[in-house]
């Protein structure tokens, strides 16, 4: 029993054989079929996964099999552990590092248990989740193989496990271990590393606002020329106050067309955009005044197309496979709500002959919602629906999570549980003959660790490292 607590096991790729085991659409029975498959060091990868081919699964089951410590990797689509009934967006059962945890439950070995779920998209469930749980033993860089694997590789599934398998299996001994001889030159390497971690910071977010300016450039200079030709078919007045308005809201439409011309990031788009609808906003006042009625105050955009402009009132509204929200929409969105028909949605093109409503974009599309839905002082309208707002978040916390203090955090809570560990596992070092870990097979059954329930230990080991990235 002792040798099995300090057996090293590092999960994930499997493969299922062609019919499954368990009931469509069942992830917790998914994921116990998936664990009666990792009693053997190696990949095994679901055949609905076809991003690798038989000869590159051989070659990575071979490095596993040859690896210092015993790795076991797991390859599942996401649909099979997917839990929404709707056809636009992805909830799978269990998020980022219990991914992995549910099979270390159901398998019941101590050990580094790592899982890649296969999907189009991060936003569809794509991501490399890993963890290392283990009361005693070395730890191992299994954090750090994650965010190597998906740095360095990502999506090239074989290139990613590849670099994971290389580094998993390196143990990461306590800092002071190594750093004690080199303490005078401490600061200078801590500098070096922040230096380097801060540019691969800025140059990994600079690629990502790159991808969403490709898709945003080409519809705003589209709104930028279709708003340009209507500001400059007003009509002349000799109205001084409608006069400079009609002034103003050309000039902010200029502004627009400069920042976009310079635009290389999401500050830019949501610039952009906050410009756009102060100048429709800037067009709704125009037209009060000339009719005689004093200016409306500002409201959100109209939540169907911001290009109609400012919402005049709201409406219940429920997408496909949704829930009922309440929307705030411009008078004419109104009027075909009213008329039972189906709204004039702003639809992007995210692939080749592939339309969608702009909020179901993803994080592409986040800035561009941002700049819309700002007050332009600080204050943001409520954009109404979840899944958006959600991305948007998800992508600024990747980011933050980047940044060097954010790794410094995670660094020093590892060093924190390292030597708790070590100290715990030198102090009953003399009570255990093998304290290292067992390179052989696991032989405990995993159902004696699953929950009567379908999934969860009823006793977890410590966490010693772990990962979780989308991409």
């Amino acid at each position: 029993m002792k040798r099995l607590l300090g057996a090293f096991a590092l999960v994930a790729i499997w493969m299922l054989p062609a019919v499954p085991a368990h009931a469509a659409g069942d992830p917790d029975a998914y994921m116990n079929t998936v664990a009666g498959n990792l009693g053997d060091p190696g990949v095994w990868v679901d055949p609905a996964v076809k991003e690798l081919s038989s000869s590159e699964v051989a070659q990575l089951d071979a490095a596993a099999k040859s690896a210092a410590a015993p790795i076991r990797i797991a390859v599942i689509p996401a649909s099979k552990i997917n839990t929404s009934d709707s056809t636009y967006f992805v909830e799978l059962a269990w998020e980022g590092e219990e991914i992995a945890d549910q099979l270390y439950d159901r398998v019941g070995v101590e050990g580094v248990y790592a899982v890649l779920v296969d999907a189009d998209s991060e936003s569809d469930g794509r991501g490399f989740h890993a963890v290392q749980r283990a009361d005693k033993g070395p730890t191992y860089h299994v954090g750090d193989a994650v965010d190597q694997a998906v740095d360095c590789c990502a999506p090239d599934y074989e290139e990613m496990l590849d670099r994971f398998i290389q580094r998993a299996q390196v143990i990461d001994k306590p800092f002071y271990v190594d750093a004690a001889p080199y303490a005078g030159g401490l600061a200078g390497v801590i500098g070096l590393w922040y230096g380097l971690t801060a540019l691969g910071a800025r140059r990994a977010r600079r690629k990502d606002e790159k991808d969403h300016l490709d898709l945003t450039k080409p519809l705003l200079n589209e709104e930028v020329i279709a708003l340009s030709q209507q500001v400059s078919a007003l009509p002349t007045t000799s109205d001084a106050q409608q006069s400079k308005l009609s002034k103003d809201v050309l000039d902010t439409v200029e502004k627009a067309r400069h920042r976009l011309d310079e635009a290389k990031g999401d500050k830019d788009v949501e610039a952009v955009t906050s410009l756009l609808g102060s100048a429709r906003y800037g067009l709704v006042c125009l037209e009060a005044l000339r009719a005689g009625k004093p200016m409306p105050e500002p409201t959100a955009p109209c939540f169907f197309d911001p290009r109609h402009g400012p919402s005049t009132d709201t409406v219940e509204w429920q997408p496909e496979r949704g829930s009922v929200r309440e929307v705030s929409v411009c008078a004419a969105c109104k009027q075909r709500a009213e008329a039972g028909e189906e709204p004039q949605v702003r639809m992007v093109e995210q692939w080749s002959d592939h339309l969608r409503p702009y909020w179901m974009v993803g994080e592409d599309m986040a800035a561009y919602i941002d700049g819309y839905w700002s007050q332009g002082d600080g204050r943001r309208w409520w954009f109404p629906d979840d899944d958006a707002r959600r991305t948007s978040d998800r992508m600024r916390a990747r980011w933050r999570s980047r940044r060097p203090g954010a790794r410094f955090s995670r660094f020093s809570s590892d060093v924190g549980s390292s030597m708790s560990n070590w100290s715990a596992s030198s102090s009953s070092g003399s009570d255990d003959d093998d304290g290292g870990w067992s390179s052989g097979s696991s032989r405990r059954s995993w159902s004696s660790r699953t929950r009567s329930s379908g999934g969860g230990s009823s006793r977890r080991s410590s966490r010693r490292s772990g990962g979780s990235r989308g991409f």
